[in-house]
């Protein structure tokens, strides 16, 4: 359950926090924390307003004792940690910390000041308070600690404005505590986006994760030229939903170029779509997979095509050309995507496998089911 950093090519096969059930390989598209100073709340970087912080006071998230503790000093106002950071309008922001209970029930983020809307989380019960404006999630971890995240689109002119954390007594008032109320944090991070994705630690300056990217290439893809029939299958689930740059998110992306590949999905079209010679041959619709993890299992062969999607009903296309050959695999994209990747999809990719032969429909549902 702890919280642990991957380094250079180290898949990380991540887990639940709170079941441990395992979720499969994590694929992240890049991401940079804004905020210097993630864990140390000491520094003159962070302002303490009507508060105090105490260092290293509990065991964080990731078993260091690197954990602060954020204490009311004058009550019944704004009692909060603020950083001032450059925002622009139309862009859409996730701010996250970790954080424990200690003797106060309440907590709130204010992911800009302008307008002032706050996100209440409630350290006792693991549920958000009231939230108008947000888009928020509360995530246990073990040893009550939990993960809390707001996002939501800046509205109102570009300006350096107060990005925050607060404590408070109330599930819809930011200013009803008193002298005295704390609480643990730690882990601040603070990314353009519209979901938060996973930890990335700062001490002096910002830091970036790069694109994750991982593949099967060349002769280890079993699908080149003289390859008349296949079967995929895939389980995983995406982690949002909205284009990346333009381009729909998928699980898989395969193919030896943009014009002889297979897409599963393509998400924002609805649809696993086969393409050879430039053109679709096969277009399979299941509808926006959404992030719910799935089974998808899909048979490719000249005139021959046919998909099942979480053991439902399988789809068939009985007219069309299989791509001419294959020599990439890319996990966590909906399209061909040579190395490096441009359009990613934050996802997990839990099983992957290619059968030799066109299964037959019956097996395709039961492999999904």
């Amino acid at each position: 359950g702890l919280i642990k950093t991957a380094g250079n090519d180290e898949p990380r096969f991540d887990h639940d926090p709170d079941t441990l059930e395992s979720l499969g390989l994590l694929i992240e598209e890049p991401r940079t924390n804004q905020f210097q100073y993630s864990t140390d709340f000491s520094q003159g970087y962070w302002t303490k307003t009507r508060t105090s912080i105490t260092s290293n006071t509990t065991t964080a998230p990731d078993g260091t004792t690197t954990a602060s503790t954020l204490t009311v000093t004058t009550g019944s106002n704004f009692a909060y940690m603020p950083r001032s950071i450059g925002t622009t309008n139309g862009t859409t922001y996730s701010l996250s910390y970790w954080v424990k209970y200690n003797n106060c029930q309440y907590v709130w983020l204010l992911g800009g000041e302008v307008p002032d809307i706050f996100a209440y989380f409630d350290l006792i019960n693991g549920v958000v308070g009231a939230a108008n404006g947000y888009t928020c999630s509360i995530t246990p971890y073990p040893n009550g600690w939990y993960r809390i995240t707001a996002a939501r689109t800046k509205t109102g002119a570009t300006a350096t404005e107060e990005i925050a954390i607060g404590i408070t007594r109330s599930s819809s008032s930011p200013t009803d505590n008193q002298v005295g109320d704390a609480v643990y944090v730690w882990g601040a991070q603070f990314e353009t986006g519209s979901f938060p994705t996973s930890y990335i630690p700062t001490s002096g300056l910002e830091a970036t994760r790069s694109v994750d990217q991982a593949y099967i290439l060349g002769d280890d893809v079993p699908l080149g030229s003289g390859v008349s029939e296949y079967s995929i299958y895939v389980r995983g689930r995406l982690l949002a939903t909205n284009n990346y740059a333009g381009i729909s998110r998928g699980l898989v992306g395969m193919g030896s170029s943009s014009s002889n590949r297979i897409r599963i999905p393509h998400n924002n079209a609805g649809s696993v779509e086969v393409y050879s010679g430039g053109s679709i041959q096969a277009q399979l619709f299941t509808s926006d997979i959404g992030t719910t993890e799935r089974k998808i299992a899909l048979a490719v062969k000249k005139n021959d095509f046919a998909m099942s999607m979480d053991g439902g009903t399988v789809q068939t296309d009985t007219s069309g050309d299989i791509p001419l050959s294959i020599n990439t695999i890319g996990f966590g994209q909906s399209s061909y995507d040579a190395p490096p990747v441009t359009y990613p999809s934050t996802s997990y990719i839990k099983e992957f496998r290619i059968y030799p032969k066109r299964l037959t429909n019956a097996q395709l549902q039961l492999l999904t089911s």
